[in-house]
């Protein structure tokens, strides 16, 4: 029977070779005899991961850390097979114990960082579908640290500051998002609604006359446009 260090050693470098079919058996073998490794609960993670088994990876990656709970490799793993499964919360959880510096967050792959981004909004969408808005945005703060560029994400944002009553963050978020994606035509319907509740009516039109020339069958637009437009003739509302 082969020592413990001698298979780590040989299931190591078939990994890192990326022979998954050669490191798995092996792999297995040594957390048979002594389940105490970290990095070889969570390589296995990550061969069977790609095998298409979330769930076996999640347990994994979750042994992983039991042995090692700073293993941060390991966690970030856990939060992305967490999201395969559709367990957002538990995945936008598992990547906020990260606390990803700025700088390390910049190093992760685009698509890593899309897909706790996601996590993050999806929690965030829940939140707001119970109402907990100020939860909400602190959720979509959190995908932003990780992905400042998804329009999607700030006009979420903007929507969940709108009802807990920040209007001017709402339309800070509302106008990056439109910075990031001029053609955005529900970022231009949202922030003309948002213009009209802080009493800047013709600002708001001018919103709507936008997102009808981006897409001229738009009926909410078309509406609320018709309607200001209605308002306007018979003299603006006053500001507030």
């Amino acid at each position: 029977m082969a020592p413990i260090r001698q298979l780590i050693q040989q299931g190591t470098a078939a990994f890192q070779a990326g022979d998954y079919a050669v490191a798995e058996p092996i792999l297995r073998e040594v957390v048979h005899r002594a389940p105490r490794y970290a990095n070889v609960f969570h390589m296995l993670g990550v061969i069977v991961s790609q095998e298409g088994l979330p769930a076996e990876a999640i347990r994994l990656f979750r042994e992983a850390l039991r042995v090692n709970p700073g293993y941060r490799e390991a966690r970030l793993n856990l939060a992305i097979a967490l999201t395969e499964t559709g367990a957002y919360a538990e995945a936008a959880a598992e990547a906020g114990k990260l606390a990803l510096p700025r700088a390390d967050a910049e190093r992760l792959s685009l698509g890593v960082r899309g897909r706790l981004a996601n996590a993050h909004a999806d929690l965030a969408r829940q939140y707001q579908a119970v109402g907990w808005y100020d939860k909400a945005v602190r959720e979509y703060d959190e995908a932003l640290e990780l992905c400042p560029d998804f329009p999607d994400i700030h006009h979420c944002r903007a929507l969940s500051c709108r009802e807990a009553g920040d209007l001017a963050g709402a339309e800070a978020s509302l106008r990056r998002a439109l910075e990031l994606n001029p053609g955005y035509v529900d970022a231009h319907v949202s922030l003309g609604w948002l213009l009209r509740k802080r009493g800047r009516l013709a600002d708001a039109a001018r919103a709507w006359e936008q997102a009808l020339a981006l897409d001229p069958e738009h009926r909410l637009a078309r509406l609320s446009l018709a309607q200001a437009r209605s308002e306007m003739a018979g003299g603006e509302r006053p500001a507030r």
